[in-house]
This record gives structure tokens, C-alpha cells and sequence, in this order.
């Protein structure tokens, strides 16, 4: 240790005499050491970028959550109050069409005028054969379980909630309130953020012609977009997104927006599609521009430091 110590003193020594070279080796060893230097930052500078980002999945990922609770809440609250309909109750129990055909009308036409347009509610006779009932109905005529969930009908995609009508413990009708996904668009641009769902391909089958027909775009291999429901710039450029890179990051970052994809399963469990959330980058106050200027301001100040201390010895 000592005879390396010293045999590097003397080196300096000699360089030291020899200014010109003492100079050229002062200047080089600060490049290299300006260019370590910027490597390091820029790493952890990513580092805390890719943290943010992750931070934002989170952020957004629980919204989506919430707001998918929040519609079970809604709809249990509006059945609760069908339910005390003793009319429409007794109508059901007997298959009165007429009159529960009078009062979905009304109630349809109420959420319509109050905004509601993708709202609906529907009653289904345990007693009508006159057409057979899709799995997801009969399940709860026969379990006499309330269902939700996420359910490809063959007028669209909708969030439904099924509730057994029962009496004397025989389930006598079924109590149906749903709306559609795509409602999602208009409460989160409310609150600043960008959305549309994505319909798995495989789904498509499941639809009506009158649904299909010239109202969905393809994305790519795998999926499609229901374009009548989307005039954004932010739907039109989903196509450029790297979908084999969002699955293992769960978000994409491009040009223009972040964003971030959660896969929907239906009330059966079958994958059915993505709802796609995020926000444009040049969004005042987001969350992209905040880590932008975090990384750059760090990055500036570190180099400046770096600048500063080589400067300082020369």
C-alpha cells in the first residue's frame, strides 16, 4: 500500500513538472469524469422517473377500482328503491307485461331526462317462455344470488346488476340495471383524465349486426374500439401503442399521453377487453410534467455541482 502510495506521488510529481502534460491528463480525467458523473445521474434520475410513473399506475389503477365500486353502490341503491315498488312488484309475479313494460318505460325515460343516457333497467318474468334467458339470468333464477359485473350483450358492453325478485323463498322475477362502459369517459374527463374502452375481438361474436355494423375500428390483432363513442385524439392514437410493452409495465408513455391499461374480466370471468385511463403530457400540473421537471432540475443542479468541483481544481 505504501509503495503505491508512493510511486503515485511520484507520478504526480513528474506530471507536475511537465505542466503541459499535468494539464492535458487534468483535462481528460475531467471529461471522463464529467461523463461518469452524468451516466450515474442519469440513471438515478431514471430510476425516480420509472418510480413516479409507477406511482401514477397505482394512482390511476385505483380510481378505476373505485369508480368500478362505486357503480355496485349506485345500482344497489337504485334497486333498493325499485324493490319498494309494490306495483311493479305484484305486476312481475304474475307476468303483467303491460304494466311492467308502463313503468321500465317511465323509469328508462327519468334516467334519460336526467342525464343518464346509458342507464337503463329492465324486469325479467321467471314465468315468460316465450324467449330463452341468457346464462347470466338464469344463474340468478336458480342460485337466487345478486350478480355484477362487466357483461357483453348483443347491444354493447355494460356494467350489470342482477337481483333475484323472491317470494315465500321462490325467485319469481329478475330485477336488471345496467350501463354501459364507455359512461366512464365523460365523469373522468371531469376530473382532468382521458378514457375508452377495448373490446376484445374474440367478443364481437356476441354482438348484433345492428351493433357491429361500421361502429367499431380495429386497434390491432386483438382488439377494437367502438369509434362512435370516441372523437379524441386520445382514441385515435391508441393504435401507436406498444401493447406487448404496456403488459409487462402495466403503462405507456409516448409523445403525447400516459397512459395506463386495465384488463377486464366479465361476470363469467372471461377476459373481454382493456379500459385505457391516462392524461396528455402537457396537461398543466400533471403528474408527467411534474417528474419531467423534477428530472430535469435535478439533472442540472448535479451537473452544475459536478462542473463546479472540477473547476475547482484546476
Amino acid at each position: 500500500m505504501f509503495t503505491f502510495i508512493k510511486r503515485l506521488q511520484e507520478l504526480l510529481a513528474q506530471l507536475k513538472k511537465n505542466k503541459g502534460l499535468w494539464f492535458t491528463t487534468l483535462f481528460v480525467v475531467s471529461i471522463i469524469g464529467i461523463f461518469v458523473s452524468m451516466y450515474i445521474i442519469m440513471t438515478m434520475t431514471d430510476r425516480v422517473s420509472e418510480k413516479v410513473y409507477q406511482s401514477m399506475f397505482d394512482s390511476y389503477e385505483l380510481k378505476l377500482n373505485a369508480k368500478v365500486e362505486n357503480k355496485q353502490e349506485e345500482f344497489k341503491k337504485i334497486a333498493t328503491v325499485i324493490q319498494q315498488d309494490e306495483l311493479l312488484l305484484s305486476a312481475l309475479e304474475v307476468n303483467n307485461t303491460i304494466v311492467t313494460d308502463k313503468l321500465k318505460k317511465s323509469l328508462n325515460e327519468e334516467f334519460l331526462k336526467n342525464g343518464f343516457a346509458g342507464l337503463s333497467v329492465d324486469f325479467v318474468s321467471a314465468a315468460n317462455k316465450d324467449k330463452p334467458l341468457r346464462n347470466t339470468l338464469n344463474t340468478v333464477l336458480s342460485s337466487k344470488r345478486t350478480l355484477f359485473g362487466v357483461e357483453v350483450l348483443d347491444n354493447g358492453v355494460f356494467f350489470v346488476y342482477l337481483v333475484p325478485l323472491q317470494k315465500n323463498e321462490s325467485v319469481y322475477g329478475v330485477l336488471e340495471i345496467k350501463e354501459s362502459v364507455h359512461t366512464f369517459k365523460t365523469q373522468l374527463a371531469r376530473e382532468g383524465s382521458q378514457y375508452l374502452f377495448l373490446l376484445d375481438k374474440k367478443m364481437l361474436s356476441s354482438l348484433s349486426l345492428e351493433e357491429k355494423a361500421d361502429k367499431y375500428k380495429e386497434v390491432n390483432e386483438n382488439y377494437v374500439l367502438k369509434q362512435v363513442e370516441y372523437n379524441t385524439k386520445f382514441a385515435s392514437t391508441i393504435n401507436e401503442v406498444d401493447f406487448e410493452k404496456i403488459k409487462q409495465l402495466k403503462y405507456a408513455l409516448d409523445s403525447n399521453y400516459f397512459r395506463v391499461v386495465k384488463k377486464i374480466t366479465d361476470i363469467n370471468g372471461v377476459d373481454i377487453g382493456l379500459m385505457v385511463t391516462g392524461e396528455n403530457i402537457d396537461a398543466s400540473g400533471g403528474f408527467v410534467n411534474i417528474a419531467g421537471d423534477m428530472t430535469n432540475t435535478v439533472t442540472t443542479v448535479a451537473l452544475g455541482l459536478v462542473i463546479s468541483i472540477i473547476l475547482f481544481l484546476f
